[in-house]
């Protein structure tokens, strides 16, 4: 079983049992659970369910695990025999969500 979530203007595919990675989000701190009601297609391994452009009364909880950051990407700037160098770095900020379970009503 598996379901394609859509969270900020991105498409996710997720199954329960999964660790994915999401980009920054608020959530609660102390109850650390959270809802995707975005749900866009539904694969229940009997039939395939595709929203218009949701699935009607589906759902994905999901609990969350972290607040981690990606690696450090390294931009390097040159122009030759200019003397034109320049080094930029930027880390991205996440979230690390388990699925718990696809909810269908």
């Amino acid at each position: 079983m598996f379901a394609v979530i859509e969270f900020k203007k991105s498409q996710y595919k997720v199954a329960p049992g999964e660790i994915i990675s999401l980009p920054n989000f608020v959530f609660d701190q102390k109850d650390k659970k959270v809802v995707f009601d975005k749900v866009l297609l539904v694969n229940n391994d009997k039939e395939i369910l595709i929203g218009q452009p949701e699935v009607k009364g589906a759902s994905v909880s999901a609990e969350i695990i972290e607040k981690a950051r990606t690696e450090k990407i390294r931009v390097f700037k040159f122009r030759a025999k200019k003397r034109y160098k320049r080094t930029a770095g930027q880390r991205q900020n996440i979230v690390k969500v388990k699925i718990d379970k696809i909810n269908l009503k």
